[in-house]
Parts: structure tokens; C-alpha cells; sequence
């Protein structure tokens, strides 16, 4: 695991992120560099932005962004260039760029899936005592799987209100089929990039700072839901956008594990246009405009989507009647700050009531147990740092990151994870960081919004 580091200290000598400091605007040099570097990534693209209700917008204002791809964040800066912006962002990041840097293009670092009350107060210091800054979150917090909307918090609403600046929503068109997370392979670095494939981001006004003090939370959460409603495929077709990459079917084993045909999980393998099942040998092509077609066989299900609507349904069974499980071994890495640091062996459990992780880091044993209403989302990734398919739990102060089978098992498990906790959700019992009772009893709603 070369790309991973070693490490004797013990747990109390290990460095460890300061989430309470106060994010910085990026001057006109670095909102420059940040306009090179994007433009430089979507060489090969034809972007178009289109403004409905925004034309005339200026900083300060909130925009809440869909997450399907490393494309996300080019697009963003193309669409609201030269403007300054703050950007929230998971603090892997850093174990792929440098911190110096990110600092300077105005990163707000935070762990997935934890309620963070100093996250909750960069981004009040950024629109309110920035000047002339707007602010971006991408609340589906993890990439979408499919290239549909995914989960978001219910509190988007008030924490617009909270913010009191306009909200604009970027809905992007086109950056999950160009860039889909499956399509990583065993030595590429990032998923393969599909050139010659439009991008389009629709930039909506959801509400002006004038409306957040007539609109309920409620009101503003329903636009907010609405303008964020995607499906890249469909659009992929509606559009006649053709991608004729002669491995466009490569890793989509890894998304779509079960087999409609015989039930199998796990037994699935893709290689140049085809997806095919091992246990029955049913086999799928991929057209150019990203369909599923039975290769003497019924198709079952052409829209990618409507296949992984199947395998939701049917963790969500799994998980009602109380009989789903996954327990395996899985190599555990710890990320505290900026370097993933290799702890060996580790055993996973995850049930119907939560997940439980325990092994030893740093030299010392440990176990994590997460309730299942404590954890709205996991976060994974194909082929991470080129080892393998891994998942990522947080606590406070760590991030594992657990190494499992490359057979499509993470997909599953971020499916497991999603159903369980809205079964299971109480949010008075989700930790939030802070140090002030009072505090985060004020702030809850609001942190569940960032998660």
C-alpha cells in the first residue's frame, strides 16, 4: 500500500486537523489560478451555464451544488467566475492536494457525515464578514452512484435561513456520464474523463435575501429539493449526447452487483461494452447513449438507474425484516489530518441497528460502534488511492477508511447504510461538535444540514 503511511506514534502524538479555524477569502490571484486549473480540466468540453433569476447576482449569496463527479468543481468555478468563493470540502482532499494551497482558494475543510458546529459558523463568518464572498455546499455530501439525486438533509431550509443571503442552486447536466466514479481503473488516479461530452449548469434562484424573511423553511426546502432533481442518463438521451468510448461498460460491475435474472450478488464483471453476470452468463451491452440492451437475454432493465432502483429495494427489504449482515476483515487506514496511516487488519460489522468497527491504530485496540440513526450517509470510493474499493466512517476526530472486496460490496453498503438510517433516524441523538451545550442544542437542525 505504497500510497499509504506508517506510523509508531501513539494515538496522543498524532496531528489533527483544527476545524475552528476562520476560512479565508482567496484574493484575485488565487480566484485566477482557480479559473486556469478549471479550465484546463474541462479541455475537450463545450460548458454552458445558463442563469434563470441569477443574471444580475452579486456576492454575497448561497449556492447549494449536485455532486456526481471530480468535474463538479471545475464547473462550479467556470459558472461562478471571477467571483470570490468559499468551498466546503471533506478533508481527504488534502491527502491529494496541498493544504497551503487549499487554504488559499478559499477551502472550508470538514469529515463527512458528522455535524460540525464550526463548519456551521466558517460558513456564516464566510457570507456575512467576507466581503463580497459566495459560498458553496454540495449537501448529497457523497457522490451520487447512480446519476440521480441522492439523499439531502432536511434542514437545507433553515440553513438558508440561518445564512440570510440568496440561495442558488447549480444543478449540473452531463458530469456524471462523462466522468462516472465506476469507470476508475485499477491504475488510473481519477475515473476516466469522457472528452467531447457537453456540460451544462443551470444556476437557479431559489430565493432572494428579501424572500427568506417571508418564506417558511419548509417553502424553501421545496424549491430547493425541486431545482436539485436530476438524471444524467435520461438527460444523456434526451439530449442524443453520444459517448462512444469503447470501455464505457468498464467497472459498471462495481454499480450494478445484482443480477435480475438469477438474484446473485456479487457475481457480476464488465469489460469493454458489456456487463455480464458469471453465476448464469446473462450478458448486457452499453449503447452510445449510455442504455442496457440483453444479449440473448431479456433486457430487464435498459435505464442504469431503474437497475439500481432494483438492488435499493432490495436492501431495503433486507434491512425491514432484520435479516441483513455484512461482517468481513477489511484493511484499515486512519486518516487524522492529511495522511492516511496503515493499521493493518480490522473487523467490520454492519446489521440493521448500526456499525461497528474495531481493530488497532496506532499501536493501541480500539472499537467504534455507530447507532444506525448516527450516520446518514458512507462516503466510498472505486479503486481508491489505485488499492482497491474502500468506505469511510468518521468519528470526531478520525476517519477510517476501510478496504474491502472489489466485487461491488461498498455499493451495497452505502445502500445498507442510507435505509437504516432513515429507519432508524432520531436526531436528537446525533453527536455534534461543539463545546457549548447550549450551543449545539441551538445549532442541531441546522449541523444535520452539512453533514
Amino acid at each position: 500500500m505504497s500510497a499509504i503511511k506508517q506510523t509508531k506514534r501513539p494515538k496522543a502524538q498524532v496531528a489533527r486537523f483544527d476545524f475552528a479555524r476562520r476560512v479565508k477569502a482567496p484574493n484575485g490571484f488565487f480566484r485566477w489560478l482557480t479559473g486556469v486549473v478549471a479550465g484546463a480540466g474541462l479541455r475537450g468540453h463545450k460548458v454552458t451555464v445558463r442563469k434563470h433569476g441569477c443574471e444580475n447576482l452579486k456576492p454575497p449569496f448561497f449556492v447549494i451544488g449536485t455532486h456526481s463527479s471530480y468535474l463538479d468543481l471545475k464547473t462550479m468555478v467556470k459558472a461562478l467566475y471571477p467571483n470570490k468563493v468559499t468551498y466546503v470540502c471533506s478533508l481527504d482532499v488534502l491527502t491529494m492536494h496541498s493544504e497551503w494551497l487549499m487554504n488559499r482558494i478559499g477551502i472550508i475543510f470538514k469529515r463527512k457525515f458528522i455535524q460540525d458546529v464550526h463548519l456551521l459558523k466558517n460558513m456564516k463568518h464566510s457570507v456575512n464578514d467576507l466581503t463580497d464572498c459566495a459560498l458553496v455546499l454540495y449537501p448529497e455530501a457523497k457522490f451520487t452512484l447512480d446519476g440521480t439525486t441522492s439523499y439531502m438533509p432536511e434542514s437545507l431550509g433553515k440553513l438558508a435561513k440561518y445564512l440570510d443571503v440568496p440561495v442558488v442552486v447549480a444543478n449540473m447536466h452531463g458530469n456524471y456520464v462523462s466522468q462516472p466514479q465506476w469507470s476508475r481503473g485499477a491504475k488510473e488516479k481519477e475515473p476516466r474523463i469522457r472528452r467531447k461530452t457537453p456540460l451544462v449548469t443551470d444556476l437557479t434562484l431559489i430565493a432572494s435575501k428579501e424572500e427568506l424573511k417571508s418564506l417558511g423553511s419548509d417553502e424553501i426546502q421545496a424549491r430547493i429539493r425541486s431545482a436539485m432533481e436530476y438524471d444524467d442518463f435520461a438527460w444523456q438521451k434526451e439530449n442524443n449526447v453520444v459517448i462512444d468510448d469503447p470501455r464505457r461498460a468498464e467497472g459498471l460491475h462495481k454499480l450494478l452487483y445484482k443480477c435480475p435474472h438469477c438474484g446473485t450478488e456479487f457475481a457480476m464483471t464488465s469489460f469493454g461494452t458489456h456487463l455480464k453476470c458469471t453465476h448464469c452468463g446473462s450478458e448486457w451491452e452499453m449503447d452510445t447513449l449510455g442504455e442496457l440492451h440483453g444479449i440473448q437475454c431479456e433486457t430487464v432493465y435498459a435505464h442504469i438507474p431503474d437497475w439500481f432502483d432494483f438492488q435499493q429495494a432490495s436492501v431495503c427489504n433486507e434491512v425491514e425484516s432484520g435479516m441483513y449482515r455484512y461482517e468481513a476483515d477489511v484493511h484499515l487506514c486512519t486518516l487524522p489530518y492529511k495522511k492516511l496511516y496503515d493499521c493493518g487488519m480490522a473487523h467490520f460489522v454492519q446489521t440493521s441497528d448500526g456499525m461497528t468497527l474495531s481493530g488497532t491504530a496506532y499501536g493501541e485496540p480500539f472499537e467504534e460502534h455507530w447507532k444506525g440513526n448516527a450516520v446518514n450517509g458512507m462516503h466510498i470510493e472505486y479503486n481508491y488511492q489505485r488499492i482497491g474499493d474502500a468506505f469511510a466512517i468518521s468519528t470526531v476526530n478520525e476517519s477510517y477508511w476501510c478496504f474491502a472486496a472489489d466485487n461491488g460490496v461498498i455499493t451495497k453498503l452505502s445502500l445498507a447504510t442510507d435505509e437504516i438510517y432513515r429507519r432508524s433516524r432520531l436526531p436528537d441523538e446525533i453527536p455534534v461538535v461543539t463545546t457549548d451545550h447550549r450551543e449545539a442544542q441551538a445549532l442541531k437542525e441546522l449541523a444535520d444540514a452539512v453533514e
